[in-house]
């Protein structure tokens, strides 16, 4: 009897160990392969024209960009990649259509992200290419009005930068949305970046070919949003992006937009409106000084 009462007391000591054995099991691999992906878009329709180039080259806009996690490591650290594509479409060359392509460009962006509560950084390099379209035609619309842009644009830009989680749209959507009203929210969303734009791509191209007659040396942004109104359903945001841009002459370049877009809590996709002005723009070939832009956003 005392022996069946021995064996059931190190059966029920063996089930409670394996019990709580499940109830702690191990936290899983420390370093994970794809792990997730994130991405977005945005559609947008620009308004007030300055001068004939920019009606016949800026009428809509669109962007498609994804951003996967390749490789996760604990303590926050994610090697990550990214690719953009838009195109812009301007007034059409041909008569049976209100506007035609005007402009492509991708970027491919691999990069490292270490993220802690309230602050995010990354260091990463960017691979850009942007070309207009028509190149071939007897006129082409970039030659026309006395401007000679270059119709190929290529550059390599290794940058590093800090600022705020929520930089990224679907954590400032979980943040503002998803926590009770008055909860860890930040009074300003900003974040900066440093980059510097190399000479040559292994000598694949020449300097020519990677700048477009630019020869950008280095380079700053600084992204601001402030919250203006936040409620269960909505999250008001007044924005600023600024970005100057240096030369290999030491000239200097200025661009700053300004932003207002309302974010909308929703389940699965998030989305919201803007309407901004590109206040100051002296960028030689892509200037959009003087317009207004009318849009809509979606991320995930």
């Amino acid at each position: 009897m005392r022996m069946n009462s021995l064996w059931l007391s190190l059966s029920l000591l063996a089930m409670a160990a394996a019990c709580r054995g499940d109830l702690v099991a191990p936290r899983g691999p420390s370093v994970q392969f794809l792990s997730a992906f994130s991405g977005g878009g945005h559609l947008l329709y620009f308004l007030d024209h300055q001068d004939q180039l920019q009606e016949d080259r800026f009428v809509t806009e669109g962007l498609m960009e994804m951003d996967f996690s390749m490789v996760s490591f604990p303590r926050g650290l994610d090697i990550r990649l990214r690719f953009e594509m838009d195109a812009n479409m301007g007034k059409s060359v041909a008569e049976n259509l209100p506007f035609s392509p005007k402009e492509t460009a991708y970027e491919i962006n691999p990069f490292a992200e270490y993220r802690r509560e309230g602050l995010l950084c990354r260091a990463g390099w960017v691979h850009a290419c942007q070309h207009l379209i028509y190149k071939d035609d007897d006129s082409p619309w970039y030659l026309e009005e006395g401007v000679d842009i270059p119709p190929d644009v290529y550059w390599n830009r290794l940058y590093a930068g800090a600022g705020r989680p929520e930089i990224r749209p679907e954590l400032l959507r979980q943040i503002f949305f998803a926590e009770p009203e008055g909860s860890r929210r930040p009074l300003a969303v900003w974040y900066a970046e440093a980059g510097w734009y190399l000479r040559s791509l292994g000598g694949l191209m020449d300097d020519e070919s990677l700048y477009g007659d630019n020869d950008w040396a280095y380079d700053g942004k600084l992204d601001l949003m402030v919250p203006l109104r936040v409620t269960r359903s909505i999250a008001l945001f007044a924005a600023s992006h600024a970005h100057a841009l240096f030369d290999t002459n030491d000239k200097a370049y200025w661009r700053e937009r300004l932003e207002l877009e309302n974010h909308f809590a929703s389940r699965g996709f998030g989305s919201s409106v803007f309407a901004a002005w590109n206040a100051v723009d002296e960028h030689p070939r892509d200037s959009r000084e003087g317009l207004f832009e009318l849009g809509a956003r979606f991320f995930f």
